[in-house]
């Protein structure tokens, strides 16, 4: 049986001492070494990532200068190597220092035999791997075996100490499952954990053993392209990705077809620390998905301006609400019959103290992502309630005003108590209170998340109205609609207004009033903006509209002098 190569760098000054070690290492009889010598710290430093050596022989002194230095920059970069420290000086405490800076072990030259030495090296590099096997367990994730987070960000700080120092490219690439989550829900999750290690086994086939792939969370890969000849050859890959992930996977008696999204950072370009490249791919990332399924997209300069104008806008909602730059703004809905005013609907504006005014679809995302949406979405519920206050103090206590709810407040544990307290603090009757959720809030909900039903059902007693905004957009089941918990269901704008006069989609306008007075739920058309769309509308048994053909979004206090004249107008006609 032949015997077990190791590659051996010595880092000598000495000519005789390195002669020595020669010779040692030839006599040994259960290991074959092959030997490198270099006589200089500063070549060592420049070997540490070499993967071509199993070990460092390093002497403690080269010249003036210690192994120190080395041994800290080993640890800095967490090498796979072990170094063992050799040492022709007295000391009785050398070989503690050496050893608590990370050395593997330590022998003076005057007790070097063969047999010492061959043994010293094979337990060095076997304890160096029961050490690193042991460090990517707790690195690797248990479902797929691949490393997690940590490990790759820990790989990844490698390849790129060695890049630098070779001038060379790497790549991370983000993928993400496109629709995943609807197969956990549809199929149940053991069928979706099948397919995350098919997925997995297939992005091993796809590179090479220098490479690194992860997985980060859910549904979530990152794989690291190291030493990378061209740029061009991190798409080659992600478009072979995207491919083979897209061939039918025969899975529990199901056959599965899916699809992925990639986002590409590359070194030096795009920056130069795991942080910075792994965030670049995951905007990129984003960016692919919402270009739609299996696209590949590269952070672009268009994307760091982009993060640039993101990371404003965050600096600029934390300041916003303690500088009260928020405000809503009102727009009518009314009886699509009578003309009459039934409520509004509460509009975020951000009118920022430096800079011009900034647009809800620029920073409600934003908002959602940072978590500020939480004290922002607190914010308008509680200014609903104290308009909905003044204007009973008014007389007008027969007008409800909505309000727009993110995901991401209602999944919060503390909504459903901190709506009810606004509705105390300010004593305003809850049915004048309505919540709008978007369809794609409706799909978000699953039937596992039972507590965000029971706030919803638990809010509806309060005598608070719960509406599904958008709807005909998004996905959902119309079996779950039946049984979500909402009063009305509002017509998306894209159904009703376009570039003809009258409706843009009159078969789906239809369509969904019929299915609204099927499930006894009350329906409301958005974005009227001609005669001929509110009629069509009428015609179909839609009741009520807003948009504005009807009104225009207004201020706080246009809207109750509005609705002040409106009644006037009411009463003098006897309605």
């Amino acid at each position: 049986m032949p015997l077990k190569r190791m590659h051996v760098l010595v880092v000598d000054d000495d000519p005789a001492d390195f002669a020595i070690v020669e010779a040692l290492l030839g006599q040994a009889s259960r290991s074959a070494f092959t030997l490198s010598h270099i006589d200089s710290f500063e070549s060592a430093l420049e070997c540490l990532q070499e993967r071509r050596y199993d070990v460092f022989l390093v002497d403690y002194f080269l010249g003036s200068e210690t192994a120190l230095p080395l041994l800290e920059e080993a640890l800095h970069q967490k090498i796979s190597q072990p170094i063992i420290v050799l040492t022709g000086a007295d000391g009785d405490t050398l070989d503690d220092v050496v050893i608590e800076n990370g050395a593997a072990d330590f022998l003076p030259k005057s007790e070097l035999t063969s047999e010492l030495l061959e043994r010293t090296i094979r337990h060095a590099v076997e304890h160096k791997k029961v050490q690193l096997k042991l460090e990517r367990l707790a690195k690797q994730d248990a479902l797929t075996g691949l490393g997690n987070r940590l490990l790759f960000e820990e790989l990844l700080e490698k390849s790129l100490a060695r890049a630098k120092r070779k001038e060379g490219k790497l790549a991370v690439l983000f993928l993400d499952l496109d629709r995943f989550k609807e197969i956990n829900d549809t199929l149940g999750h053991p069928t979706g954990d099948l397919l995350l290690l098919m997925v997995a086994d297939r992005l091993r086939t796809l590179v090479r053993d220098s490479d690194v792939v992860a997985r980060i969370g859910g549904d979530e890969f990152t794989i690291l392209l190291d030493e990378l000849q061209d740029y061009q050859d991190a798409v080659i890959v992600a478009e072979k990705i995207i491919e083979s992930l897209s061939q039918p996977s025969a899975i529990r008696g199901n056959e599965l077809i899916i699809s992925a999204s990639v986002g590409i950072a590359v070194y030096p370009d795009n920056g130069d620390s795991p942080i910075e490249l792994m965030q670049k791919a995951d905007i990129a990332l984003y960016e692919a998905k919402r270009r739609g399924a299996s696209r590949t997209q590269f952070f672009t300069a268009r994307l760091q301006t982009e993060l640039e104008r993101n990371l404003d806008v965050e600096r600029g909602l934390r300041q916003g609400l303690d500088r009260d730059e928020f405000q809503i703004q009102l727009q009518p809905k009314w009886e699509l019959a009578s003309r009459r005013i039934i409520g509004f609907e509460a509009l975020l504006r951000w009118r920022r103290e430096e800079g011009e005014p900034c647009m809800p679809d620029r920073f409600i995302p934003i908002a959602e992502k940072t978590g500020l949406i939480l004290p922002l979405g607190d914010w308008v519920i509680d200014e609903a309630c104290r308009v909905l206050a003044h204007w009973q103090e008014r007389g007008l206590d027969g007008y409800s005003i909505a309000v727009n709810v993110s995901p991401v407040q209602l999944h919060h544990r503390g909504f459903k108590e901190q709506l009810a307290q606004s509705i105390k603090r300010h004593g305003v009757n809850p049915r004048s209170l309505e919540l709008e959720l978007t369809e794609e809030t409706l799909i978000d909900i699953t039937q596992e998340e039972g507590r965000v039903l029971t706030d919803l059902q638990a809010i509806k007693e309060l005598g608070v109205m719960v509406s599904i905004d958008d709807f005909g957009t998004g996905y959902s089941s119309l079996r779950y609609l039946k049984h979500f918990p909402a009063d009305n269901l509002k017509i998306d704008r894209s159904f009703v207004s376009g570039e003809k006069a009258g409706l843009s989609e009159p078969a789906i306008a239809r369509a969904i009033v019929t299915l609204s007075e099927s499930l006894g739920l009350a329906v409301v058309a958005e974005g009227i903006e001609t005669e001929e769309q509110l009629e069509q509308l009428r015609q179909f048994g839609c009741k009520q509209g807003q948009g504005y053909f009807i009104a225009a979004p207004m201020s706080v206090e246009e809207a109750l002098q509005f609705a002040l004249r409106h009644n006037t107008a009411l009463e003098e006609t006897g309605e």
